[in-house]
């Protein structure tokens, strides 16, 4: 089965998060595959340019015409689940007290 790319976000250093057509979301860590880096992918060793990744709908790319295979994007990811946080429910909201007056004569 192809997997597809959906949306492209940039997380940090070398690292993105990858939304799929399946509804899995996992994180992406480039920097191993750029160690050895050659050709199209020099410029991707500045994390600046590195930033410039976009989705085609497909895969991610980047202004060189770098783009790199879904697939194999798939498998290197490691599930993303996001953090749940538990709200207490007696979350009292603060009130603001007025400060009494200081008569500064």
């Amino acid at each position: 089965m192809l997997h597809l790319v959906k949306k492209v976000e940039y997380v940090e250093e070398y690292n993105l998060k990858l939304h799929f057509d399946d509804g899995s979301i996992k994180l992406v860590n480039l920097e191993n595959m750029l160690k050895n880096a050659k050709n199209m992918f020099l410029p991707l060793l500045d994390v600046n340019y590195f930033k410039k990744v976009k989705c085609d709908g497909t895969t991610i790319c980047w202004p060189n015409g770098l783009d790199l295979c879904p697939d194999v994007l798939f498998k290197m990811g490691r599930n993303f689940k996001p953090l749940k946080v538990k709200l207490n429910q007696t979350t009292r909201v603060l009130k603001s007290r007025k400060r009494p007056k200081v008569n500064s004569d």
